[in-house]
């Protein structure tokens, strides 16, 4: 390896770095409510019991320990998403 090469390799890590920087203070600046996985509605309550504690939702009836941590794009996607499946089943 060549001397320039190692430098061109440690030019490329530290814009890595960078960029993954700015992709991690992006993240924390933005507001991210739990929702329901299934219809993406943030009206959830948390049920208590057993070892492990549910989460159900109340506008589709989710019952689980898995949500998501969404923005409110995320929210309008999975959203959008149920609705379509809904009217499909009609």
């Amino acid at each position: 390896m060549s001397r320039g090469e190692s430098k061109g390799d440690a030019i490329v890590e530290d814009n890595n770095d960078i960029e993954l920087a700015d992709i991690q203070e992006s993240d924390e600046d933005e507001n991210l409510i739990e929702v329901c996985p299934v219809c993406g509605s943030p009206e959830l309550y948390y049920e208590a019991g057993g070892t492990e504690g549910l989460y159900h939702c109340k506008y589709c009836g989710y019952i689980g320990a898995f949500v998501i941590d969404a923005n409110p794009r995320m929210m309008k996607l999975i959203r959008d998403e149920y609705e379509s499946k809904a009217r499909i089943s009609e």
